[in-house]
């Protein structure tokens, strides 16, 4: 069997590790505050995130050799797509960058059930991550509600508040782990044999913990022109796919639509609710959360709106590195800058995903759910207000269109009122399991 290379779990998991330093990474930062971070960083990787390393390589490592053994046994009774399906997923962990593709109709029953126990063994590891980690964040809380009390003693008052700030942040993510860590694990798990598609072939799969089918793609090009040719009196902006002087040549109709308001995606979702029977609409802002995998830190209550939820500053839908790795997604890229030039534009340095605006769906890899575009190719709306004022809707997601860090941070929002348009917002649905 081949050696698997080094893998980066330790970016991928950063973002578990920095879950306080919002305040830290916006306000000028003392020394005693960066000893006591670099201290807690240092113990976290050495004790949990190296450890979890070595542990999912090992899952890795035996799951290649399964499936060694599985490819050698379906060559043996002939089963060419049996054999052949199971090579291509030997490929994919042998990568380095494995993640479980959802199971469909092609999908060998062998591979089924060796996915459905690769999936459950993941779960496991990060279950023990956590339960490690809860301790070390535990003690770090102590350490700043130490130092904080003896800069307030010091008459150090904005720092202390600073460090306030930092560790009600830290406490906060404590909480919320602590209670809905065992609904992740699940979620990130979730068994894929429930999947459905309906007559436009959109794919949907459940969402741990709600009561929706989360589409795994953006609504296409496609999607919206079968909607547009029903319904007489559709706003015709959406037909036009230019941008910055560039059109998508490369199956035009796979790309997400845009130039579509608020108010637009409602009447595609009844539509689309009358047409298949059931009910569609847009996710809400925390089903979002949860199908980008931050659902479990952000400590919701009544109130709590998207404009003041708890915002991770670290956690990016591809790990916690930055800038985003080689074909993380379709953001602001060289191709951009070659092709569709903005005066106004951020481009990514040294990053180019071959596609100078949108993309067609599904071109990069999905997360663990099996969602594709979660973040990169365009800015999706949600169901929710962005506060109470209730003007703007809030959307969710980097897009094509973004090169800035904090854009493209999995917490990210940003909001519009009802009837806005613009090139680089889309949407995608989720189904709700009861029908209208």
């Amino acid at each position: 069997m081949q050696t698997l290379p080094a893998l980066r779990i330790c970016i991928c998991f950063a973002a578990i590790v920095f879950t306080c330093p919002a305040a830290l990474s916006q306000t000028a930062v003392a020394p005693e505050v960066a000893e006591l971070q670099a201290k807690y960083d240092e113990k976290v990787k050495l004790d949990v995130l190296r450890p979890h390393e070595l542990a999912v390589a090992d899952l890795n490592a035996k799951f290649a050799a399964a499936l060694d053994r599985a490819q050698e046994a379906a060559q043996k009774k002939g089963s060419l797509d049996d054999a052949f399906a199971i090579k291509t997923e030997k490929e994919a962990i042998l990568s380095g960058k494995y993640v479980p593709a959802q199971d469909d109709a092609k999908t060998p029953a062998g591979l089924k059930t060796m996915r459905a126990t690769y999936r459950a063994a993941l779960g496991r590891l990060e279950l023990d991550r956590d339960k490690k980690l809860r301790p070390l964040k535990e003690v770090y809380a102590k350490s700043l509600e130490a130092l904080m009390l003896t800069m307030t003693k010091g008459g150090k008052l904005e720092e202390a508040m600073a460090l306030k700030k930092m560790r009600e942040d830290l406490l906060t993510n404590l909480v919320a782990s602590g209670a809905d860590t065992r609904t992740e694990a699940n979620a990130i798990s979730a068994p894929s044999e429930k999947s459905l598609t309906n007559s436009l072939s959109m794919k949907f799969v459940p969402l741990a913990g709600t009561n929706v089918f989360f589409c795994i793609h953006e609504t296409r090009y496609k999607d919206y022109a079968a909607y547009a040719a029903e319904e007489p009196g559709v706003d015709e902006t959406w037909k036009d796919q230019s941008t910055d002087g560039f059109t998508p040549t490369d199956r035009p109709e796979e790309h997400p639509v845009t130039k579509v308001s608020w108010e637009d995606t409602q009447k595609f979702c009844a539509w689309l609710s009358k047409k298949e029977g059931k009910t569609y609409r847009l996710p809400t802002d925390q089903e979002w959360s949860y199908a980008v995998g931050i659902g479990r830190d952000e400590n919701r209550k009544k109130d709590t709106t998207p404009d003041t939820v708890f915002k991770s500053q670290t956690d990016f839908p591809w790990g916690g590195e930055w800038p985003p790795p080689k074909d993380s997604g379709n953001y602001s890229d060289q191709s951009r800058k070659q092709k569709a030039p903005n005066s106004i534009a951020v481009y990514l340095d040294g990053y180019d995903d071959g596609f100078p605006t949108t993309a067609p769906v599904m071109s990069f890899k999905p997360n663990k759910l099996g969602l594709y575009d979660m973040d990169g190719n365009v800015r999706e709306q949600c169901e929710d207000w962005f506060d109470n004022a209730k003007e703007d809707h809030v959307l969710r997601g980097g897009c094509w269109y973004d090169g800035v860090r904090a854009n493209l941070l999995s917490s990210g929002r940003f909001h519009r009122n009802p009837d806005f348009r613009s090139h680089h917002y889309g949407f995608r649905v989720v189904m709700v399991e009861s029908a209208p």
